[in-house]
């Protein structure tokens, strides 16, 4: 098979086989302001060889954009103008350029800023090999080499070349050199922070506050007082003197307790005169918010107690990370950076696993000062389960930070190294809490997936009921308090039958279906809290996940299918077009002329207006605290919240959920490029994420060997803090 670049010849038309088209080149820019169609014929998309055919279609299986393979075939152009074409290496070499830039840019939109050499080379090989070139003819010793020297124009010397390469490697990790700068920028401060040497006050006085705090004035548990494990005294102990420090644990493994009692102790220490709390949601604010409110408001003579009574004003003005570092839109940056710091003594950041490296750099920058008369924050604390899903950016910062432990004893930890604590032991199941039990039973079974040697460990009989998923037949058997599956295609009509049992189950409350219809009047934030709070906490109860917002069994399908439900119910279908009384609804975007932010959650009601004495739709939210309204023309970015998505579910938790599986087979009519596509939305973290966000139960509906597969298969994010850390405190 020909591998030939021939780049000269006759011209094919914009669109090629498959759907691909060089949309998003400089070159379909160019014919697109053409207006001689001739012209537009001729030079819209150059002509494939054979392998460079068998490429595209290579990088259309793994779906990455067509304009990511025209461009980096434009670039190549660009700056290899004087490939030999008659020679079998300069040939490989191109092959090698244009794969390696796609597979980097691959691995960059799944998250990962770097690949390990080893992991590169197999996936070009492969990729060489798939597209007619002989096993033979590879010269694998060399690619690195063409990577790192490649890409440059003009007459340059070999170590410009190199300089000036857009590939980096360091530590046998290869990088785009603009993802290199990002996360050598980001070690930079981390470095920095680590090495920070916060004020540390008297073992005597730390000792007589623990006694105050854990003994004398303790916060309660359901009836019993608060007594903490080793591992989080650890994490108190250690928050005292550590300017960074993890926590991480899943879910029933005591961070709120954790928080709350560090937020008393350093309180009284003289450490947190002006603490902030933060999460990269609203809706995880709020979330954290309201857990230290309700451990705090268990103390008994609360109103006696000033320390407490400060922190509880802290814990409900928890904010997101982009309020607390003041974001600006205009200019997509922050107003907090070093030389305008935070004037915080004490930060404690929940959900840690959604943040990614440019979110952390901007927290790092805002937390650190260079300007003389203003110090930096001295303690940061990152709450957080590394085990759920990475954050929407690139890296997988929370993961990386805990892969490398120092050590747990107090008195020998290095001054110079980052403190890590993890939560092991699991409360829920100490607690009687039969649903908590099976549902942390289940989420920990598929965490640890790959020490079982079979996926059937889900469903094994003679496995504790606790760690099993247990099997339905139909809707009608389920019973709450259990997690088990029910196996599906999830064929529209499967999915309609859901959607009308799902309403008639959680949305057919009697209270709940007459406040979302009723007529409120205009000052009903204020007149009418009772109302709202009960629809608020009513809606707050259950939720169904999806692993994507589109397809059919995607979050849109499923909430188009429960709105058709609810209309049909309340008798209002053909008076509604777009939104209606009861709908639940999420905010997607921020919105911070609104004070509106991503994952917000808020519900459409009726409201009459005093003037025109007519009804209007109006959607009401809880902003900083207190419920207002909005028109719907002041919102641009809603979608209906029945249902929503893993990803966005994060920083959340409900009592019942259900999780509607992608159908993965061929008759659905999803195309196979698609399913591949699919496949990657459907991994192990995506499972326990999902199941962590319930309390009480949990449904779930697709195919058994669909959910196999995502037990199974478990996400790559590759980066090098971690190691670059771990080498560090080494040195």
């Amino acid at each position: 098979m020909s591998s030939s670049i021939d780049m000269s010849g006759p011209l094919l038309s914009t669109m090629n086989r498959g759907g691909w088209t060089s949309s998003g080149t400089a070159r379909s820019l160019f014919v697109e302001s053409l207006g001689d169609e001739s012209l537009k014929d001729q030079i819209g998309t150059p002509s494939l060889t054979e392998s460079l055919e068998s490429l595209k279609k290579q990088f259309a299986a793994i779906q990455l954009g067509s304009e990511y393979f025209f461009q980096a075939l434009e670039f190549l152009k660009w700056t290899e103008p004087n490939i030999n074409k008659e020679s079998p290496e300069e040939q490989q070499r191109f092959h090698v350029l244009l794969s390696g830039l796609l597979l980097m840019r691959k691995a960059n939109i799944s998250g990962s800023t770097c690949l390990p050499w080893e992991v590169l080379q197999t996936q070009i090989s492969k990729t060489l090999l798939n597209s007619g070139i002989s096993a033979n003819e590879l010269s694998p010793d060399k690619w690195k080499k063409w990577l790192l020297r490649g890409f440059a124009t003009g007459n340059k010397t070999s170590s410009d070349l190199k300089k000036d390469s857009i590939f980096i490697e360091k530590n046998s990790l290869l990088y785009f050199s603009k993802f290199w700068q990002v996360e050598s920028h980001l070690l930079s401060l981390l470095w920095k922070r680590i090495n920070m040497k916060p004020d540390i006050p008297e073992n005597s006085l730390v000792e007589k506050v623990l006694e105050t705090v854990l003994v004398e004035l303790p916060v309660r548990f359901g009836e019993d007082n608060l007594r903490l494990a080793e591992e989080q005294k650890e994490a108190v102990l250690m928050s005292i003197s550590s300017p960074l420090l993890i926590v991480t644990g899943g879910p029933g493994t005591g961070k709120t307790s954790v928080a709350v009692t560090l937020l008393r102790v350093l309180k009284r220490l003289g450490l947190a005169e002006s603490p902030a709390l933060a999460a990269p949601t609203g809706r995880a604010a709020k979330r954290m918010s309201e857990a230290i409110a309700n451990s705090l408001n268990s103390l008994e003579n609360l109103k006696e107690l000033p320390f407490e009574q400060n922190l509880m004003k802290v814990a409900l003005e928890a904010k997101t990370l982009h309020r607390l570092l003041s974001y600006r839109p205009n200019t997509n940056s922050f107003k907090h950076h070093e030389y305008d710091p935070l004037e915080h003594d004490l930060l404690i950041i929940d959900e840690g696993s959604m943040i990614g490296q440019e979110l952390m750099i901007s927290l790092l920058r805002a937390t650190n000062s260079e300007l003389p008369y203003q110090h930096a924050v001295p303690r940061i604390i990152i709450m957080g389960d590394s085990q759920q899903l990475p954050s929407v950016g690139n890296g997988a910062v929370l993961q990386e930070l805990t892969m490398h432990t120092g050590t747990m004893e107090r008195e020998g930890f290095h001054e110079t190294q980052l403190n890590v604590v993890k939560l092991l032991k699991n409360f829920r199941q100490e607690i009687g809490d039969t649903a908590g039990h099976n549902i942390h039973g289940v989420a920990e079974t598929v965490k640890d997936m790959e020490h079982f040697q079979s996926v059937e460990v889900l469903f094994d009989s003679n496995v504790p009921n606790h760690k099993i998923i247990q099997r339905i037949k139909n809707l009608e058997e389920f019973e709450q308090e259990k997690v088990v599956l029910l196996n599906q295609a999830n064929s529209p009509d499967q999915l309609r039958h859901f959607s009308k049992w799902w309403m008639d189950n959680y949305l057919s409350d009697e209270k709940f279906k007459l406040n979302a219809q009723q007529n409120y009047p205009n000052d009903a934030p204020e007149s009418c809290t009772e109302n709202l709070n009960y629809l608020f906490e009513h809606l707050k109860h259950f939720r169904v996940l999806t692993a994507t917002q589109i397809l059919p069994c995607g979050a849109a399908s499923i909430n188009q299918k429960i709105r058709e439900c609810w209309l049909a119910e309340t008798g209002v279908k053909d008076l509604y077009t777009r939104h209606y009384p009861g709908e639940p609804v999420m905010v997607t975007e921020n919105n911070y002329r609104l004070q509106l932010f991503n994952g917000d959650h808020g519900i459409f009601l009726k409201f009459i207006n005093p003037e025109r004495r007519e009804v209007e739709l109006k959607a009401v939210f809880v902003v900083n605290g207190v419920f207002k309204t909005f028109f719907q023309y002041e919102l641009h970015h809603l979608q209906t919240a029945y249902a929503i998505t893993v990803h966005k579910s994060q920083g959340s938790e409900y009592d019942n959920l259900a999780l509607i599986l992608p159908s993965l087979n061929r008759a659905s009519g999803v195309d196979v490029a698609e399913l591949r596509s699919i496949g990657e939305l459907i991994n192990r973290e995506m499972l326990y994420t999902a199941l962590t966000r319930a309390k009480k139960s949990v449904l779930i509906l697709g195919e058994q060997s669909v959910l196999e597969e995502a037990a199974q298969y478990k996400v790559s994010r590759y980066s090098g803090i971690g190691t670059a850390l771990a080498s560090k405190e080494k040195d």
